[in-house]
């Protein structure tokens, strides 16, 4: 999804935050959130069902400029026939009515099918916003589920690096919580790629 996550996450900075107190005497670690994120079996999940969506907007606009096409070809018709030097003046005065009220439902179907493409848009932007924040939301309690269990005081994103001046990889946990995000991942999800097991192998020997 090509959202920001450092504007959405920024939180994340002080998720586990107590009292000045306590992070000064306790335990401090560090975490990629843009690793994670992509690393979540649910994002890909999330993106897929996004790109059904957005197929089947993209159906709903081609369906809506047929109808359009074949309107419009019908009004023209009924234009032509109404000037049908052939038929009655009575005859061409019901076909000139026609087609007029045929023209109004043109104009409507005009209407829907120029609105339509920015109703789309901005449906499918909030839809991928409304995804994001999940998501980040489900990381933000791994994360501090993992936090309380090993004793951290304070959490920071290390790929932040607006917040985060230096960081060792000596308390980095996301290995951890990448773990921790794909533990009931479905085995139609591949939970990460081979080298964010590697580095999840990595962190955990940090970790012991």
């Amino acid at each position: 999804m090509n959202i920001s996550l450092r504007k959405i996450a920024f939180g994340l900075l002080l998720s586990t935050l107590f009292t000045g107190a306590a992070v000064a005497q306790g335990r401090i670690a560090t975490i990629d959130l843009n690793k994670a994120y992509n690393s979540y079996w649910k994002k890909r999940d999330a993106e897929a069902l996004l790109k059904d969506e957005q197929t089947s907007m993209e159906k709903d606009l081609k369906s809506m400029q047929d109808s359009y096409k074949k309107l419009n070809e019908e009004y023209q018709k009924l234009l032509d026939s109404a000037s049908d030097p052939a038929v009655s003046t009575e005859e061409r005065d019901k076909r000139k009515s026609q087609a007029d009220d045929k023209l109004k439902q043109l104009k409507q179907k005009q209407e829907d099918f120029l609105a339509y493409p920015n109703r789309a848009e901005v449906d499918l932007s909030e839809r991928k916003k409304s995804a994001v924040n999940r998501l980040i939301a489900e990381i933000r309690n791994v994360v501090a589920a993992r936090a309380k269990t090993a004793s951290y005081s304070l959490v920071l994103d290390s790929g932040n690096e607006a917040a985060v001046i230096y960081a060792s990889s000596e308390n980095d946990i996301t290995g951890e919580i990448i773990k921790d995000l794909n533990a009931n991942a479905p085995a139609s999800s591949s939970g990460g790629s081979t080298e964010d097991s590697k580095s999840e192998k990595k962190s955990e020997k940090k970790g012991k």
